[in-house]
């Protein structure tokens, strides 16, 4: 009995950013533990570097965390699935590309729905983290650590030439992408991965970039459609590259950590010659906050009604009263996870809607009537 007191007690806890990750050593030894522990930590790195908080959102609910393990082909039927039911989740890295399966990780919460997902499915199953690990190949395992390792060590030295080379690859990959999609019309992930002999994960950040700045736009069976000619393309990248080179060098200067955000023209209170007021999402009346965006960081997309810049997580920001009386300040890290993090998702959706309509519209059919408000 008291071996099983001890077992139940005995927990590996570690502070990260503000976290606390807790885990139960249960049936395995306390190394194995911390690697799990390192390996959380690798995830959530790499999710920052992507602008991503999934994970983190996650280790912020507390209590347990389960896997759940399916087909590897079944992974875009368990996105839309986990959408419907409201399931919050990461996807984890393939640590065992040979027995076809893919993993999730996911709140205990989330249980009865998770079940009802696999009942849809017809197969899959609920497993613990440790499982998940366990299951590894040793050096698929040791491949994706160094993998994520490489991507924090590469943001730590944002400055150095070969960060500037990877960078300009990047971009040089979204051109010859976008040109190739010009041609295609519409492409896919899997055919971007397929065409330019590119890893899936390189594959889904080029075409995720293309959407964020509006050159496709994601439709409903995983498709992404080109949604701007040619001549406007090559204008918005080239605006792109210099917004890149931008946080390129203020990261180099400054900070290591900046994350994209898009502010909808409609928040938008006054400009100047230097700088542009936008209103804090989410704080309205008289809690409105104003944030002060300078235009060198900045560029339209979207037609013109939106605004991509980015944060830096590090820095304090003044938050503006109405008057333009300095009236408090915010870290970036909490402006972007507190009030910007859902917006961009948000302002792509309604973008989106919008150009169905207008599509449909040229097809000669009307467009829904607006809501009266």
């Amino acid at each position: 009995m008291s071996e099983e007191i001890q077992q139940a007690v005995q927990i590996i806890r570690v502070a990260y950013d503000g976290i606390e990750i807790a885990m139960k050593v249960g049936s395995g030894t306390v190394e194995q533990m911390k690697k799990a522990v390192d390996f959380l930590i690798a995830i959530l790195d790499h999710e920052k570097t992507m602008g991503k908080t999934d994970m983190r959102k996650l280790l912020l609910k507390g209590g347990d965390l389960q896997v759940l393990q399916f087909a590897t082909e079944d992974m875009k039927q368990v996105e839309k699935m986990a959408k419907k039911y409201g399931i919050l989740y990461s996807v984890l890295p393939d640590i065992n590309k040979k027995d076809g399966m893919s993993e999730i990780i996911f709140h205990t919460e989330a249980v009865p729905r998770v079940n009802m997902m696999i009942q849809k499915l017809k197969s899959g199953r609920i497993a613990t983290f440790d499982d998940y690990l366990k299951n590894s190949d040793e050096q698929e395992l040791e491949k994706v650590m160094s993998f994520l390792k490489g991507q924090k060590k590469g943001n730590d030295n944002l400055h150095t030439a070969e960060a500037a080379k990877a960078g300009e690859a990047l971009e040089g990959l979204m051109e010859k992408v976008g040109l190739y999609a010009m041609e295609k019309k519409t492409v896919s992930v899997e055919d971007i991965k397929e065409n330019f002999s590119l890893e899936k994960e390189q594959a889904q950040q080029v075409v995720g970039q293309l959407e964020r700045i509006g050159v496709l736009a994601k439709e409903d069976n995983g498709q992404h459609k080109v949604i701007m000619d040619k001549d406007a393309f090559l204008n918005r990248i080239r605006s792109y590259k210099e917004l890149a080179q931008r946080m390129q060098t203020i990261a180099a200067t400054q900070s290591k950590n900046l994350v994209d955000i898009t502010i909808t023209k409609k928040l938008v209170l006054e400009e100047n010659d230097h700088a542009v007021k936008t209103r804090i999402p989410g704080m309205y009346g008289e809690n409105a906050r104003y944030l002060w965006i300078n235009k060198e960081n900045a560029m339209e997309i979207h037609d013109g009604k939106t605004i991509l810049t980015f944060l830096d997580s590090d820095k304090e920001y003044k938050l503006y009263s109405e008057d333009n009386r300095v009236i408090g300040t915010m870290k970036g890290r909490d402006l972007y996870e507190g009030h910007y993090d859902s917006v961009a998702a948000e302002v792509r959706k309604r973008y989106q809607e919008a150009q169905r309509k207008a599509a449909a519209m040229n097809r000669g059919k009307k467009a829904p009537a607006p809501k009266k408000r």
